[in-house]
């Protein structure tokens, strides 16, 4: 993921607090190991994140957020690294993104019976043509995301995207469960 939520993409790792510049003045961070991702210092580049994460990266970050807010579930554990197995094989362009993938199985697993309030409060939409930030605006049937950033179609809903985005992928995911509406989606 990127922005404040981001992570190493490739294991999953916290990514450090102080910031080194590349040549072009850009901000990386540094992946910092702890006991889910060992070694990820030494195998992991400066990064700010990725919008599209490996499965890996997703099911770490996935269990390092679980622990600040529950004690560890191995049968909740297995349950997302099978699903997200899953939505990331199935899942095609900006279905791939890990904004749309973390909300799919965020849905899969409150289906499942698993409790994933906490889910929510770590992941940050984004603008699905430029991976702007969102801005919010009250409407008259709940909160409105307008792109904040530099994209041509800034006064369409990107939640609305977001939603038939994650629907979709569940869909294409669960052929033979029922595909939820939008505003029943356990994250969005």
């Amino acid at each position: 993921m990127i922005g404040k939520h981001a992570f190493c993409p490739t294991s999953g790792a916290s990514l450090s607090r102080e910031v080194h510049y590349d040549d072009r003045g850009r901000p990386e961070r540094v992946p910092q190991s702890d006991d889910l991702s060992p070694n990820a210092t030494l195998e992991a580049p400066l990064t700010t994140g990725k919008r599209r994460s490996s499965r890996r990266a997703l099911l770490t970050y996935f269990r390092r957020c679980h622990r600040r807010h529950a004690d560890e579930s191995d049968e909740l554990y297995r349950r997302a690294a099978l699903a997200l197995d899953r939505l990331k094989r199935s899942a095609t362009g900006r279905q791939e993104r890990d904004v749309i993938v973390w909300c799919a199985l965020g849905d899969r697993l409150a289906r499942d019976g698993f409790d994933v309030d906490w889910m929510g409060a770590h992941v940050e939409p984004r603008c699905p043509e430029c991976s702007g930030r969102l801005t919010y605006a009250e409407g008259p049937d709940g909160p409105i995301a307008r792109c904040g950033g530099s994209c041509c179609e800034r006064r369409a809903d990107r939640l609305a995207t977001i939603r038939d985005t994650v629907r979709s992928l569940l869909a294409q995911t669960y052929p033979e469960d029922s595909t939820p509406e939008t505003d029943a989606l356990a994250i969005l």
